[in-house]
């Protein structure tokens, strides 16, 4: 299995998966960043190699050490991403958006797929919105872009993948999720958000409990996906005045003024 593990949805999935003694290789973007992170499991299951998502150079080097090592994941989980609020991006700023956001994670699918198709078994998570073009775009764009490109991938492999036994899905949360991105940039606090490993339940579910062979190709959002699974989404919030994601930060976009 392959999860950016560094911080927040990443890190809590990594818990999830070790507590049920999964073996997993998590990267990071900073080398004493993934050793720190090792350290804090003190067992042969979990490994970490580092790599940046905005160097072809680092994701180059990092897919030579995953050949020297011969290692062969069934599971792919991507999480990392870089999120952009303001839509007057400088071009290098574009260019990060769609490396981390679109470009790598298809690089890293294409590189890492005939594995799972020699293996026929396993799954594929992107951590992508589903497609739908609404007002967040006049805030976020071209930020929305880079997601909603992922998402266009993973239908596109989902239909790929159609006949094996190889799962393709993305996850999204209608939540805030108390994060650097909220936190950072202070636009809600803890009582309006819900802890990240509500996504770690959702993706729980989907190695665990979903059949690869036939389930593909959903937009999954953490609450409607965690109810049909008779979890309540409740158990997840760390306040008393949860906000929904798009109306916590559309509310904080229109009163920054962002164009």
């Amino acid at each position: 299995m392959l999860i950016h593990a560094q911080k927040s949805l990443g890190y809590e999935i990594l818990k999830m998966l070790n507590h049920k003694k999964i073996p997993v290789l998590f990267t990071g973007t900073k080398l004493h960043q993934v050793k720190a992170i090792e350290k804090q499991f003190d067992n042969n299951l979990i490994k970490g190699l580092e790599i940046n998502l905005n160097c072809i150079m680092s994701i180059e080097k990092f897919k030579l050490e995953i050949k020297s090592l011969q290692y062969e994941p069934n599971i792919l989980i991507y999480n990392a991403g870089y999120l952009s609020l303001r839509s007057n991006e400088k071009d290098v700023n574009i260019q990060k958006l769609f490396q981390i956001n679109t470009i790598s994670p298809i690089i890293l699918t294409q590189f890492f797929l005939p594995f799972i198709q020699k293996n026929n078994n396993g799954h594929i998570i992107f951590n992508s919105p589903p497609y739908k073009i609404d007002e967040k775009v006049k805030f976020l764009t071209p930020y929305m872009q880079s997601k909603l490109a992922q998402t266009t991938y993973m239908k596109s492999l989902s239909k790929i993948l159609e006949k094996t036994n190889i799962s393709c899905n993305s996850i999204w949360t209608n939540y805030p999720l108390w994060t650097d991105a909220i936190k950072l940039r202070n636009v809600g606090k803890e009582i309006n958000c819900v802890h990240p490993s509500i996504l770690s339940k959702v993706v729980e579910e989907i190695i665990f409990n979903e059949d690869a062979n036939t389930f593909k190709g959903h937009e999954i959002i953490d609450e409607y996906y965690l109810k049909s699974k008779n979890v309540d989404p409740k158990l997840y919030y760390l306040g008393n005045d949860i906000k929904y994601l798009d109306e916590l930060f559309l509310s904080h976009l229109k009163n920054k003024n962002y164009k």
